[in-house]
């Protein structure tokens, strides 16, 4: 794990050998895995180690800054997390955070739940929902301090599908692409219509994850109940 290992030194969330151990059976398991079942277009090692395992670390110093805030136990949710992405590597850098993976295709969540066991998590639960359905149970509404979500949806629709299981307060962190720019002009009637603001556009400032883009928006106040709409209609007809 030498790539992972130099990259987390430079993104300043040095892992030490336990979690370097860790995260080299994880991404075992998902190479496994991925023969049988969709998980993932990454197949080499070298490219696991930067395009999941690194870009979801760049997460890392966001989600300290707004666990900061918590007042308790911080939580945070995965929305539709694949193969566990970028949820369990947060969990293995930050062992003290509570995380929910959420995801919608059944044989996704057993290999996220085979994962948690052969990783020997606790404090890491797999959810078999769909994000539109799941946003409205009350155990899970406005339950989160964190939301986050990789290559889920453009941002207006990551928007209701993210931020209704945020407390006010709470923060969507969300790692983004070349497009952002694009997407962020596109997301101003979501944010003013589910109550946030954005706070942070950075690009991560590492030559190895060049073109990823952390957008970070805070939940002003509760999201309206009629949000997330029924399944699908917020990708089809964002706001």
């Amino acid at each position: 794990m030498e790539i992972l290992q130099r990259l987390a030194e430079q993104l300043g969330e040095p892992l030490d050998s336990s979690q370097l151990a860790s995260f080299a059976r994880y991404g075992q398991l998902i190479l496994e895995w991925n023969r049988r079942v969709n998980l993932t277009s990454v197949t080499d090692w070298d490219e696991l180690q930067v395009r999941l395992f690194a870009d979801s670390l760049a997460l890392v110093p966001y989600v300290r800054r707004a666990c900061a805030g918590a007042s308790d136990t911080c939580r945070l949710v995965d929305i539709g997390t694949g193969a566990g992405i970028p949820g369990i590597p947060l969990k293995l850098a930050l062992p003290w955070l509570e995380v929910t993976l959420v995801e919608a295709t059944g044989k996704k969540v057993a290999f996220l739940e085979a994962a948690l066991r052969a990783l020997g998590l606790s404090g890491v639960s797999a959810i078999h929902a769909r994000a539109e359905t799941l946003a409205h149970d009350p155990r899970y509404r406005g339950a989160f301090d964190v939301a986050t979500a990789r290559a889920v949806a453009p941002l207006p629709a990551l928007l209701e599908l993210c931020l209704p299981f945020c407390r006010p307060g709470g923060w969507g962190i969300f790692p983004k692409g070349a497009e952002v720019d694009g997407e962020l002009a596109g997301a101003g009637r979501a944010l003013e219509i589910l109550g946030a603001r954005v706070v942070a556009v950075e690009p991560v400032p590492l030559e190895a994850l060049r073109g990823t883009t952390i957008v970070v928006v805070r939940l002003e106040r509760p999201v309206p109940e009629k949000y997330p709409r029924r399944p699908g209609m917020p990708a089809k007809r964002p706001l």
